[in-house]
């Protein structure tokens, strides 16, 4: 399963925010076992819903923490996606693409690296 779809299924089943989602996705694509992936998930819990440093969204937060040295790439991926966006505070209220869709679209640009 891709990045993009665990991360989608771990926030659609509410099983943690955006951030907990994209952290968890990319651990266990990692090969990490189900508890380590919660666990690096759970260093996640405060970034979710716009809480990450500077509103950035948490999903692209977490994306770009996991994979730190693409985070241009990253960001570039996730703002042609998100309509030119990448705060919180810009998306949500202005529902430019849904939170999960936000999360799905981290995913999608953490797959693209793995390419």
């Amino acid at each position: 399963m891709s990045i993009a779809e665990l991360a989608k299924n771990f926030h659609a089943e509410h099983r943690g925010n955006c951030a907990m989602s994209v952290a968890y996705a990319f651990a266990r694509s990692s090969g990490k076992t189900e508890k380590e992936s919660l666990e690096t998930a759970e260093m996640f819990r405060n970034f979710g819903g716009g809480r990450a440093p500077n509103g950035t969204c948490g999903a692209l937060y977490a994306a770009k923490m996991m994979q730190p040295d693409h985070s241009e790439a990253l960001e570039d991926f996730f703002r042609r996606g998100a309509k030119n966006c990448t705060l919180c505070k810009e998306i949500r209220p202005n529902a430019v693409i849904p939170c999960n869709r936000c999360v799905e679209l981290a995913g999608e640009a953490l797959d693209f690296l793995s390419k």
